[in-house]
């Protein structure tokens, strides 16, 4: 019997919490996909909390080592030996890896989910930019199959690196779905009836900057949602803003999914973001979106968002998108965006895994 193991704890970037979940929903897709006499398993530190995983051929192991000490021990070949055999599959660059002279059976794939550590490492800090960038290249040499988690990153690391990924499509965690809880959550999280959601960040490649000018030249925008997932938490908006702009400190991500869910519409105007789930879930809520000729926006939302190139368009179209005269394009980016999420799911990706093991 074949057993996928799906490592669970993921680089420790801002996208960290949202690929824990991200693992699960994956490890129980795996199990509900599974050939005959497979099954899945989720491979956790000792001290993360085991998920409830529905499936009865999803399983749950822990390995001897905490959280913490993952990211430097994982860079040693040493502490891939007990993996040795086996079929295993990583969504972000921390896997445990070595050079295999022998063929002992082992098949591993390394999802590579963004390429922020080159293009816009201050959405990741300096420290977390350089450790990405030297597990992506552990992963280069020593995975079997290298994943991309869209074209864009497929591309840049064949410029990169000279090397090809496959591309494997991803899905919103089940966290950044709409459910019906929502409405009081967002209730009890105060934002207003009608708002903007964003992820964007203050600094040069994150560019909230962008929205909150927009919104500061222009009072009959809607309200600001930004969703922050970072340590350390965000400084004040500006006082003319403080009305306007809402700050939540992710703390659950029921409220990412909630904030989503319930948002006219989806401004990013970041240069570049991470494994895209904040797209996802306003897929498959469908929520049009507007970013900065982001690429891999781009790919994943197709004709459900709009690009611009610059501050002054990101501007015009946030008041062209939220006032009356939008309606009928806001309507049909819905629709776009309804149509384009069925394109996405977990026993999609599920299905793309166990094939491409099979044919290794």
């Amino acid at each position: 019997m074949a057993t996928l193991t799906l490592i669970g704890e993921p680089f420790p970037d801002t996208d960290a919490r949202a690929q824990v979940a991200a693992a699960r929903n994956l490890t129980e897709a795996l199990a509900e996909t599974a050939p005959r006499g497979c099954s899945s398993r989720l491979l956790l530190a000792r001290d993360s909390e085991a998920p409830h995983l529905n499936s009865p051929r999803a399983s749950v192991e822990a390995v001897p080592l905490t959280t913490g000490a993952l990211p430097l021990l994982w860079r040693t070949g040493a502490t891939a030996r007990p993996l040795d055999g086996e079929f295993v599959h990583a969504n972000t660059p921390l896997v445990p890896l070595r050079s295999r002279t022998e063929d002992d059976g082992s098949q591993t794939t390394v999802l590579i989910p963004h390429m922020l550590a080159w293009n816009a490492p201050d959405l990741m800090g300096a420290g977390h930019a350089k450790s990405y960038r030297a597990f992506v290249k552990r992963a280069i040499k020593h995975a079997d199959v290298l994943l991309a988690a869209t074209h864009a990153v497929a591309e840049q690391l064949a410029a990169t690196y000279g090397v090809e990924a496959q591309v494997l499509g991803l899905a919103a965690p089940s966290e950044y779905l709409a459910n019906e809880h929502s409405a009081t959550l967002r209730a009890t999280m105060g934002l207003p009836e009608r708002y903007i959601v964003t992820t964007a960040l203050p600094t040069e490649h994150g560019r909230l900057s962008w929205a909150l000018d927009a919104l500061e030249a222009d009072p009959t925008l809607p309200d600001l949602v930004v969703l922050h997932f970072g340590a350390e938490p965000l400084p004040p908006v500006r006082e003319s803003l403080a009305t306007r702009v809402h700050i939540i400190e992710v703390e659950d991500l029921a409220e990412v999914g909630a904030a989503i869910s319930g948002a006219t519409l989806l401004a990013l105007p970041q240069t570049h973001i991470g494994a895209g789930f904040e797209v996802y879930g306003a897929l498959a809520a469908h929520v049009p979106i507007l970013h900065a000729d982001c690429s891999a926006v781009a790919e994943l939302a197709v004709d459900a968002a709009v690009s611009v190139d610059n501050e002054a368009d990101f501007a015009k179209a946030l008041n062209r998108l939220t006032g009356e005269m939008g309606e009928e394009v806001m309507r049909q980016l819905s629709l776009h965006a309804a149509d384009r999420t069925r394109a996405f799911s977990w026993r999609i990706t599920a299905w793309s895994l166990w094939e491409l093991h099979a044919s290794l």
